[in-house]
Protein backbone atom coordinates (compact mmCIF):
# COMPACT_ATOMS: atom_id res chain seq x y z
CA UNK A 1 0.00 0.00 0.00
CA UNK A 2 2.80 2.44 0.87
CA UNK A 3 4.66 1.59 -2.35
CA UNK A 4 1.47 2.38 -4.31
CA UNK A 5 1.20 5.76 -2.57
CA UNK A 6 4.83 6.57 -3.41
CA UNK A 7 4.28 5.55 -7.04
CA UNK A 8 1.17 7.71 -7.26
CA UNK A 9 3.06 10.72 -5.88
CA UNK A 10 5.92 10.17 -8.32
CA UNK A 11 3.55 9.90 -11.28
CA UNK A 12 2.14 13.27 -10.22
CA UNK A 13 5.68 14.69 -10.15
CA UNK A 14 5.77 14.92 -6.36
CA UNK A 15 7.74 13.38 -3.55
CA UNK A 16 6.32 11.49 -0.58
CA UNK A 17 7.26 12.54 2.96
CA UNK A 18 6.64 11.43 6.52
CA UNK A 19 7.57 12.51 10.05
CA UNK A 20 9.06 9.59 11.98
CA UNK A 21 10.21 9.28 15.57
CA UNK A 22 13.93 8.57 15.66
CA UNK A 23 13.44 5.32 17.62
CA UNK A 24 10.52 4.02 15.52
CA UNK A 25 11.27 0.48 14.21
CA UNK A 26 9.36 1.33 11.00
CA UNK A 27 12.28 3.60 9.97
CA UNK A 28 13.95 0.53 8.47
CA UNK A 29 10.98 -0.01 6.14
CA UNK A 30 11.02 3.64 5.08
CA UNK A 31 14.76 3.46 4.34
CA UNK A 32 14.23 0.30 2.28
CA UNK A 33 11.53 2.12 0.30
CA UNK A 34 13.99 4.91 -0.55
CA UNK A 35 13.16 7.52 2.07
CA UNK A 36 16.01 9.68 3.35
CA UNK A 37 16.16 12.11 6.28
CA UNK A 38 15.77 15.64 4.94
CA UNK A 39 15.35 17.50 8.24
CA UNK A 40 16.03 16.81 11.91
CA UNK A 41 12.99 17.93 13.91
CA UNK A 42 14.29 16.96 17.36
CA UNK A 43 12.35 13.86 18.46
CA UNK A 44 11.20 13.38 14.86
CA UNK A 45 12.92 13.29 11.49
CA UNK A 46 11.29 14.48 8.30
CA UNK A 47 11.92 11.77 5.71
CA UNK A 48 11.19 12.09 2.00
CA UNK A 49 11.26 9.83 -1.03
CA UNK A 50 11.58 11.55 -4.40
CA UNK A 51 11.95 10.09 -7.90
CA UNK A 52 15.35 10.24 -9.55
CA UNK A 53 15.78 13.08 -12.01
CA UNK A 54 13.99 12.20 -15.23
CA UNK A 55 12.10 9.23 -13.76
CA UNK A 56 8.52 9.35 -15.00
CA UNK A 57 7.21 5.81 -14.59
CA UNK A 58 6.18 3.91 -11.49
CA UNK A 59 8.52 1.27 -10.16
Amino acid sequence: MLRDLIDEAWLAGKSASIHVEKNNPARRLYLELGFVVVEDKGVYDLMACAPAAGEVTAR
